[in-house]
């Protein structure tokens, strides 16, 4: 077979097995061999859950293994790199996860209270709302009341005027007919008077 047709059939096999590749992640419940010994010539002895809780007993001179006692109350070699001194997040997991249930609730009480802020705030707001419609309404009714009572005291004011126009009309007229009638009196009675002392006299 040609060089350039196995650099094809490889190509298409990498294509291959790239589309059928999918992301995965190692569990936490993987087996951790231990030795007998402190030691890779020691034989395996049996394995650790990762995340286990272990006692230490030693190490050994190179300080590369650790002896350590499982829960069983069985012994066994591990390599110290895989110790840790902090609790693994198989233990911590627990806890973690009450904390994180702690932090929901509170930031759901705060989402709450907020909530309810908001609402009471927006309840004010629209009462507030209400009162200031309610008070511009009484303004223009008051203002309207106003003009109408100025219309009428302007009305009245005009009858007033009207009325003292027709007063003083009046008292001019009836003042020309008593100093016309005085007048009259004047020119008629002096013609009258003598002619009755004379005829008083005529008589006698």
């Amino acid at each position: 077979m040609k060089k350039q047709n196995i650099i094809a059939l490889l190509s298409f096999l990498s294509m291959a097995f790239d589309t059928y590749a999918i992301d995965k992640y190692v569990t936490d419940n993987v087996d951790i061999y231990l030795r007998r010994g402190p030691g890779s010539q020691y034989a395996y002895s049996n394995a650790v859950k990762a995340g286990e809780k272990v006692i230490e007993l030693e190490k050994s001179a190179d300080g590369k293994y650790t002896r350590i006692q499982l829960n069983s109350g069985n012994t066994a070699w591990i390599e110290t790199a895989k110790l840790s001194e902090q609790p693994s997040y198989k233990e911590r997991f627990p806890s973690l996860e009450a904390k994180l249930a702690e932090y929901q609730d509170k930031v759901d009480n705060a989402e709450t209270n907020q909530q309810k802020l908001v609402s009471d705030y927006i309840e004010k707001l629209q009462l507030a709302e209400k009162s200031i419609e309610t008070l511009q309404n009484k303004n223009t009714a008051l203002e309207q009341q106003v003009k109408e009572q100025g219309s009428q005291i302007e009305s009245m004011l005009n009858q007033v005027d009207d009325k003292r126009r027709d007063l003083i009309t009046t008292w001019f007229t009836y003042g020309g007919l008593v100093a016309g009638g005085g007048l009259i009196l004047g020119l008629v009675l002096p013609s009258i008077i003598p002619r009755r002392r004379k005829k008083d006299r005529w008589m006698r």
